[in-house]
């Protein structure tokens, strides 16, 4: 199944089953190859390690062809596996098309980020200097954590008017955000976010409207369904930020929460944060809630909780309506979708760090 959504008049490549992506001429040849894997076909992990060689004059097997000029094209997501080679890779990079890369799993294995971009040293000296400076970070930092509180708080808000049980918890998470501008390092920022999170987490018991098993967030692996689709539509959020990363001068290595460190893209976690909620757990309550998604379309397969092919398919298709929506922003004439407001985010840490006007984070009015 191959899902094209317009973005800016470009497209979004998600592929969410075994591809072969293949160039000819200016055109990208999408075809589906091969089964997906069942439950069943986990019973012997080597029935996974299939791939296919390209070359120049590959026939690909019968399928379904999607073909696209290469200049509609945005970003590449791929959610099964796909096939190419590096000279499709250096096509790729030619024409500036990020690709990213997750497994059967949901996990997110990396992207392939073309080298030719948008690159200023005058702005990456200043995102530094801004990260080392404590006063300077922390005040980045209270946005963030001030924001996705915000946001988590604006989830429960919601379901209260549709008479779930949430007044206790949103309280608490408002009581929390009293103390965002009091703190004094992030460190601290930190705990009050993860002190958050339990009170967010605890509270969705009572916006389910069907029975399923989640009593807390566990990542390593996710253990039940919910884990499962919050691990999954993380993934989607944090490379959807490098992607957004990647079309401005901002660096993903250095973030203002997250600890910047070896192989690790700090600001788009950060960035991320702030959306999660309303891309990821909007996203889940409505899958859970209109029984589109149930504990019947995942398995468990050595404590690890997998999603079926069908729950992947549409949860992949739900995040992308999310990235896609269409919301009205306080003095902009036309409405973003959340995929444009995600990089109007970075534009806003730019002009913060290039001392042009104050970062305040995206908060949203619904």
């Amino acid at each position: 199944m191959l899902i094209c959504v317009t973005y800016d008049h470009r497209l979004l490549i998600c592929a969410t089953s075994d591809s072969v992506i293949k160039r000819k001429d200016n055109t990208l040849i999408l075809e589906r190859v091969c089964k997906d894997p069942t439950e069943d076909d986990f019973e012997d992990d080597k029935q996974l390690n299939y791939e296919y060689l390209l070359g120049e004059d590959l026939l690909m097997p019968a399928g379904n062809k999607k073909y696209i000029p290469v200049e509609s094209v945005e970003s590449i997501f791929s959610f099964g596996s796909i096939h190419f080679n590096s000279r499709f890779l250096y096509f790729l990079s030619q024409n500036q098309i990020p690709v990213h890369i997750f497994s059967y799993y949901g996990n997110y294995a990396g992207s392939f980020l073309p080298a030719e971009r948008s690159i200023s040293g005058q702005s990456l000296i200043k995102q530094v200097i801004h990260y080392n400076h404590p006063l300077k970070r922390l005040e980045i930092a209270k946005q963030i954590i001030e924001a996705s509180i915000a946001n988590e708080t604006a989830n429960l808000n919601y379901y209260k008017n549709r008479n779930a049980q949430v007044n206790d918890f949103i309280e608490q998470l408002e009581e929390i955000s009293l103390y965002i501008n009091t703190a004094q390092s992030v460190d601290e920022l930190m705990g009050y976010e993860g002190a958050a999170k339990k009170i967010y987490y605890s509270s969705w018991k009572n916006i389910f409207k069907y029975p399923v098993d989640f009593f807390g967030r566990m990542k390593n692996p996710p253990n039940n369904l919910i884990n499962a689709l919050i691990s999954y539509g993380n993934m989607v959020v944090y490379s959807t930020c490098l992607n957004e990363i990647y079309h401005t001068r901002l660096y993903p290595e250095v973030g203002f929460v997250h600890q910047a460190g070896e192989g690790k893209l700090s600001l788009s976690y950060d960035i991320a944060d702030i959306f999660k909620p309303l891309l990821t757990d909007r996203a889940i309550f409505k899958m859970i809630n209109r029984n589109i998604i149930s504990e019947k379309d995942a398995f468990i397969k050595n404590g690890r909780c997998i999603l079926k092919k069908t729950a992947r398919q549409a949860f992949v298709e739900e995040m992308n309506n999310k990235l896609m929506t269409k919301i009205q922003l306080d003095g902009k004439e036309v409405r973003y979708s959340y995929r444009r407001i995600i990089r109007e985010e970075c534009y806003k840490i730019l002009r913060h760090i290039n001392d042009e006007e104050k970062y305040k984070a995206y908060i949203t009015k619904w």
